[in-house]
């Protein structure tokens, strides 16, 4: 017996044993995660936002103005003013209210110095447009509340006099008004639905991949990643990074192992035994996947940035997550379905449950095989399609340029 023959086995008899004792392995999944998510509550690191890249000129040059200079080592925010048409910022009016303003943003809470425009500096030539840079504290951490009281300070010091129009831009920004996550997932979350609702025409089937990576996500980014950051900087948009692979991988890896199990049934197999041959067949590819995956995201590691090695390592955990649940979770939960992942119409019988099973993508995959070209040529033209905006592709560095107006 080789290797992958041995593995094989042990997945056969660990999805059976999972098939026996169902409700012993999905209670001590949800102990785990209950006591991840609670350590992790009580223990867990914060995430983020820093940028640490060793043994670059830049970086030791910021760690020296962070060490000698406390105050220029946080987020820095700019503020913009103009004066009306007709007027320059040196006019009496308008340097009464450049000094109000540069004691309203003085007096915000973390901000730690505020250098009002300089004539030959930060004005314009034209005198009419000058710029402030606000400097926090480094231990504030930036939010979008930081934004909007930056903003109702900067207005309500201006208030309804003419003398001077404002903008709001800088570091502060691009820091802390990040794009809010969950939106993409969810549009590909009911896609899943949709689409697994209708190859499988059962809520059972479908419902168990979709619960099965909500799940391992849940566990994932509520218990795992805290703690991790516990003893590495972990990015504070790891959990978007993991949002998006962890729930690929585990409705993918799940949807292996039901479809296998469908077949089982089909085939007339028990219960126990359909998810004992699913988890030895299918969960050998999941296996294998997995592992894949890992090694890839693992990979980032080689960039030799702290940042990216350690967001690599926790979303690598969730995956790995996601892997022993589909092993194990997954068969105790289809010995509660039973033939349940089925549609009603099929669950007395299993010739119509192979047909259904396999005889639509059969009948699909001779009807591509009689036009290969004419599917070939249409494919490749929406390749082409959708790749096409990689020609006016523009790389460079964010600025303000970036920013929604």
């Amino acid at each position: 017996m080789d290797q992958t023959d041995a593995v094989s086995v042990f997945l056969y008899h660990l999805g059976r044993a999972c098939v026996r004792r169902r409700w012993r392995t999905i209670g001590a999944w949800l102990i785990s995660a209950i006591a991840l998510i609670s350590l992790n509550g009580a223990i867990g690191g914060e995430m983020t936002n820093g940028f640490v890249v060793p043994g670059l000129d830049s970086q030791d040059a910021y760690d020296l103005l962070s060490d000698r200079f406390p105050a220029e080592g946080g987020i820095n925010a700019q503020v913009v003013v103009e004066a009306p048409d007709g007027s320059l910022l040196s006019d009496a009016p308008q340097r009464k209210a450049l000094e109000e303003l540069t004691a309203a943003l003085a007096g915000i809470d973390g901000v730690e110095v505020v250098v009002p425009p300089t004539a030959g500096q930060t004005i314009s030539s034209s005198g009419t447009i000058g710029l402030f840079r606000v400097a926090y504290s480094p231990d504030f951490i930036p939010s979008l509340a930081m934004l909007e009281t930056l903003e109702e300070t900067g207005r309500d010091a201006i208030g309804t006099q003419e003398a001077l129009r404002v903008e709001f831009g800088g570091d502060l920004y691009n820091a802390a008004d990040q794009p809010e996550t969950g939106l993409g997932e969810m549009l590909g979350l009911i896609s899943a639905v949709v689409v697994l609702l209708l190859a499988f025409g059962s809520i059972v089937a479908m419902g168990l991949p979709i619960g099965l990576a909500l799940f391992g996500l849940a566990l994932g980014i509520g218990g795992i990643i805290g703690l991790v950051a516990i003893g590495m900087d972990v990015p504070e948009w790891t959990p978007n990074m993991a949002s998006m692979i962890g729930l690929g991988v585990g409705i993918d890896y799940a949807l292996f192992i039901v479809t296998r199990f469908r077949e089982g049934l089909a085939d007339g197999l028990t219960v126990e035994d359909a998810a004992g041959r699913a988890n030895a067949t299918a969960g050998l590819s999941v296996i294998f996947a997995g592992g894949t995956v890992v090694i890839a995201i693992l990979g980032l590691a080689m960039a030799g940035l702290p940042f990216m090695t350690a967001a690599a390592v926790a979303v690598s955990i969730v995956v790995g997550l996601m892997v022993l649940a589909s092993l194990t979770i997954l068969p105790a939960l289809l010995g509660w379905a039973g033939h349940r992942v089925n549609p009603k119409r099929t669950r007395s019988n299993p010739t119509l449950q192979r047909v259904t099973t396999t005889g639509r993508w059969q009948r699909w995959g001779d009807h591509v095989s009689k036009h290969a070209w004419p599917y070939m040529l249409s494919t490749l033209a929406l390749l082409v399609a959708l790749t096409a905006p990689v020609l006016d592709l523009k790389l460079g560095f964010p600025d303000q340029g970036n920013m929604p107006e």
